[in-house]
This record gives structure tokens, sequence and C-alpha cells, in this order.
């Protein structure tokens, strides 16, 4: 079992051939002794840590588990009852606790290689200090999803279940290692975004991180840990505030599309994305998305014949919001099965799982994207903390509205909330109606957002008990067995 984990982690060091990424193709393997000589190849080892945000682990596994915690779906159903422990896990928890770690080790090496190089071989400090930037927020991202999924995220400073953070290339001789608390890893955390912010360049294609991006993940951040059960850290809240301001009067390229469906047509190449995976065209985008959005979500849905005033695409709360929604025709529709020789269609969520296998149209590499980071999330973002600093409810509103005019398909009229608690409502409701299924938004609403006094939460799945330690996973068993230093989220072993 130590010789698997061992593995695992150094084999997190070695770039795995990726024919175009991104135009900086990693051709060798990394080690501390290969070392990065050359600006390209410098540039190739961020690229190598950009390659691995692909599959289930930054995709439809990762945002139908937080679906399913949140109670939208059931489509993982020991992450909708809660029911998951260090040996009794949920599916693919071991993978995605592995993965992030490769794409945390992958950015470690860049950060480590790229100050050494010599001063001759760079085009400039600014440019190395921009390529350092790009590798330290990819490194943030890593680290932030995995205390979102895998420690006391919500919890005081002094909590001792936060992150086992990594800032140096994994080998035999650090693998054991114990985690740090909950404030240790938000300051690691927010140190490497607020380089990023220096140090990044300006936001010119979601297909790299930016500025931009790096001010909007540490706004949502401060949101999501400020706000979490209505306990509202104004302080927080206000810096968060400011961070959302200064992006959405960035002078850059990112803009709202006024169509949704031609947003979704284009995926990753729209600049209303911040941030999307990029599945490079060399025929495996399919493999590459993962299973969950190109198979399991079809699956969930609907199975064909339709009846209209039926349909849920697999949601068990909600529906009836999302089919009076005009948006509802766009990101939802009729799929050709994912398994690739089976005729059967259903109604699921075209704005992910794209059009199925074959759906005798389309056929071949399609545009499999996961939308880490939206224009129209800043908006309602805006809204929400807007209302939890003490702005009126015609403030409040005002963002949403905002981004609601943009539209032209489908259009969205404006919403008119008349007390506080409307209010707080469709703000909630705009983050299921706007982001299902995108990168996990729907989860972390429901437990900020109340309802009669409650989380969401407990609205949205009335008979299952909501653990405050079950809201992230145990540490998966291998890192256990193999790390004496680890110790387990309680309530989880």
């Amino acid at each position: 079992m130590k010789k698997t984990i061992y593995t695992a982690l150094l084999v997190a060091t070695s770039l795995f051939s990726c024919s175009d990424f991104l135009d900086r193709d990693p051709y060798y393997v990394v080690t501390n002794e290969n070392a990065i000589n050359s600006f390209d190849k410098a540039e190739a080892a961020v690229g190598g840590a950009y390659a691995t945000l692909t599959g289930d682990s930054w995709a439809g596994g990762l945002y139908a588990a937080q679906a399913s915690k949140a109670g939208f779906i059931d489509w993982k159903i020991i992450d909708y009852t809660f029911d998951y422990t260090e040996t009794e896990n949920a599916p693919g928890v071991n993978t995605i606790w592995k993965d992030f770690y490769t794409t945390i080790n992958r950015a470690n090496f860049a950060i480590e290689g790229i100050p050494k190089l010599d001063t001759s071989l760079v085009p400039s400090e600014e440019a190395r200090e921009a390529l350092i930037a790009e590798a330290r927020c990819i490194r943030a991202w890593a680290h932030i999803n995995l205390l979102w999924n895998f420690g006391h995220w919500w919890a005081n400073d002094n909590d001792e279940y936060g992150i086992l953070y990594r800032d140096e290339l994994a080998d035999l001789s650090n693998i054991t290692k114990a985690r740090i608390s909950v404030g240790e890893s938000y300051e690691k955390i927010y140190a490497d975004l607020d380089y990023a912010i220096e140090h990044l360049s300006a936001y010119t294609t979601p297909r790299y991180m930016s500025t931009e991006f790096a001010k909007a993940l540490k706004a949502k951040i401060l949101l999501y840990r400020g706000a979490y059960n209505n306990n509202n850290d104004t302080p927080a809240l206000n810096e968060a505030l400011l961070l959302i301001n200064d992006v959405l009067a960035s002078s850059s390229n990112l803009s709202m599309e006024s169509d949704l469906e031609t947003f979704y047509e284009q995926a990753w190449d729209s600049n209303e994305n911040l941030f999307a995976n990029y599945l490079e065209n060399d025929g495996k985008r399919t493999q590459k998305a993962g299973t969950y959005y190109n198979l399991s979500v079809i699956e969930n849905g609907d199975p064909r014949p339709y009846d209209p005033n039926t349909l849920t695409a697999g949601l068990i709360y909600g529906a009836d919001w999302f089919r009076q929604d005009p948006r509802w025709d766009i990101v939802t529709g009729d799929i050709r099965s994912g398994v690739r020789f089976s005729s059967n269609r259903f109604w699921s969520w075209k704005k992910v799982a794209r059009y199925g296998a074959n759906d005798g149209i389309r056929f071949g590499d399609e545009k499999y994207a996961s939308y880490f980071l939206r224009y129209p999330e800043l908006y309602i973002m805006k809204a929400e903390l807007l209302a939890r600093t003490g702005a009126s409810i015609s403030e409040a509103i005002a963002p949403i509205n905002t981004m609601r005019s943009i539209r032209t398909n489908p259009v969205l009229s404006a919403l008119n909330p008349s007390t506080q608690e409307e209010l707080m409502d469709m703000i909630f409701q705009e983050y299921f109606l706007e982001l299902f299924l995108e990168n996990g938004s729907e989860f972390f609403a429901s437990l900020r957002f109340f309802k009669n006094g409650n989380p969401w939460i407990n609205t949205i799945k009335p008979g299952i008990s909501i653990i405050e330690n079950k809201l992230c996973w145990p540490i998966p068993e291998e890192e256990m067995t193999n790390n004496k230093l680890m110790k387990q989220n309680p309530d989880l072993d």
C-alpha cells in the first residue's frame, strides 16, 4: 500500500504528453534532475500544470457530487446522504484527492524552477514574475479546492482541519506531512493569490489565468467563508465587494454574451469565461472530460418519450423553478445517449453534456467545458455582497438585473423583490438557475442562504441530517494509511 501512494505522488511529478496544450508542449519529464533551463521549458512547465485540469476531478464528477450534496440531484447518493466515511467513501474521491495534488505538484515544479533561470534566459523580470504568478494562481486554485472539499473551510482560524499544504515537489523525503490549520490554509492561499493579482497579466483569454480571475477567485473565497451560515463577516465581505467591483470595472476583454446559446456553443472560446478548462482538439475530448459530463449527466435525465409538464432533467428539487425560467430550453434539451452505440435519447443538461456520443449530426470532438468562473457570477456575487453589507433592496438586486438585461436570448425580465427575504431568495435561486452543475456554486449557496430560519439545504432535503463535520469528504484511506501525520476529519473515520 505504501508503494502505491509513493508511486502516485512521484507520478505527479511527470508531465504526460499533451499534443498541443496551450501551445506549450511539455515534452520532458519533470524531475529535480531535469531542471527548467530555458524560458520555453518554463512555459511548458506551467502548461503542464494547466494540462491537469481535466477529467471528472475538475468537471462533472466533482460538480455532480456538490450538486448532490446540496440536494438538487441525488446522482451520487452517498454524497446526497452524507454517509461517506474513510473506508466507505463516495466514488471517485480518492482520484480527486490525487488529481488535486498532481496539479499542485506540477505548479510547484514551475514555482521552484523558474526563479533559478539565469537572467539572460528570460525576456524580462516582469515576464518571469508573470509566469511564476500563473503557477502560484494554479496552486491556489488547487489548494482552495482541497479546502472546500476535504477541509473545514467554514471554521475559525484555529480549527486544526485545514489542508495538507504542499509548496515543494513531492518525493520520498516529504510525503509524510501534517495538515495545517484553517487559518494557516487561508493565509497560504491568499499569499499565492495576492502575488498573482500583483504580477499576473491582464485578461486576454479564458484558457489562461489572469489578474482578473485571481481577484474574482479571492472574492469568492472571502464570500464563501464570510457569509457561511448567514453569519456575515463584514470586513471580509467588504474586501470581496471591492475585488468584484475592480473586475467589473476592468477595461479588459471580459464581457457577457447576449445570446446564452451562443455562449455554450463557444464554450472555452467565449470571453464570458474568466477561466474555463480547455480540452485540445485531439480526438480525446470526451475522454478528458471524464464520464459525468458526457455520460452520467445524460443518463440521469428524463428518458423519452417526454412530457414537457413533468420534465426534470434529473432534478429532484428546483425543477418547478427551472421549467418556468427562460433559460430552461437552452441549458437543457434532447440529447442522444452518452453510450456510443445506444440510440436512446434523454432530456438533460445540454450546456455541459453537449450532444451525447453521436446524435447523427455532430461527430467527434465536442467542446466539453468546465466553467470554473463566468462573468455573470460576478453580478450575482455583487448582489449578494451588497445585500449582506447594508445596501437597500433595490441597490442589491440591481447587479442581477444588469446581468439579466444583457441577455437577448433568452429575454430575462427584471426581478423586483419587495422584502429582504424575497431579495435573498431571488439571489439564491439565481445562483442555481445560472450556474447549476458548472462549478459547485449551488452547494455553497445552500449553506449560507437561509429559508425559514435554517440554511436552504435543510429545505431542499428535509429528511437528511445535516452534520457540519460532514460537509467535507474524509481524507482518503490510502493517504491515512501511508501518512502517519495526517489527521482524519472528525465524524468521518
